[in-house]
């Protein structure tokens, strides 16, 4: 049994590993969305304000995460992972992701755009780029969790794919429902498949 777990951990754990800190090495570069150029770079904890200010005008009230938890996120380089997207210099966009390696799925943590760049693609370039960044970690699937009252929300990750699985009671702490909508990775869609942020 011991040889076994041996000959699995270094033909089977090994790889899965290898791929997920390849697609984790990320070359910041410059690329085009709708016509307009962005800097698209991975997230560091020098970026720790920028975030903080894209996700307080993007969702005002309603953020979810504090101060040191943003900064925990940017710290975890193992299984946590943020990419950005400057314009002129200026943060106008972030997605996190956090993966889980047992099994084998990654879970959007967190996407927000600055107010006066919603509704450019900007949302659709970060999420498409997450899931190809999945594919080539061979994970199994794409999760995010939402408010139950963000429609809007829920209407542009089901665009990619995603479908509802679950609606957890009374997830956040002013005991608002929340829904996990689900992306399986065994199949192409159409716009995962366009290798976006390349």
């Amino acid at each position: 049994m011991n040889k076994f777990k041996e000959w699995y951990r270094k033909n089977v754990n090994d790889k899965n590993e290898t791929k997920i800190k390849e697609a984790l090495e990320f070359k910041n570069r410059f690329v085009n969305i709708c016509g307009n150029t962005y800097f698209l770079g991975k997230g560091m904890i020098a970026d720790l304000p920028d975030i903080i200010r894209v996700d307080k005008a993007a969702y005002g009230n309603e953020m979810k995460w504090t101060k040191a938890q943003f900064k925990t996120q940017l710290n975890n380089n193992k299984d946590r992972f943020y990419l950005i997207l400057r314009k002129d210099d200026e943060l106008v966009g972030f997605i996190c992701i956090s993966i889980s390696r047992d099994n084998k799925c990654c879970q959007i943590q967190n996407v927000a755009v600055l107010p006066k760049f919603q509704h450019q693609g900007l949302s659709y370039f970060l999420i498409t780029t997450i899931i190809e960044r999945a594919r080539e970690m061979e994970l199994n699937c794409v999760f995010f969790i939402c408010q139950v009252g963000h429609i809007k929300t829920q209407d542009l990750f089901k665009d990619l794919g995603f479908v509802q699985v679950e609606v957890k009671p009374n997830y956040y702490d002013d005991g608002e429902n929340a829904i996990v909508l689900r992306l399986n990775l065994d199949k192409k869609n159409y716009l995962a498949s366009n290798n976006f942020g390349r």
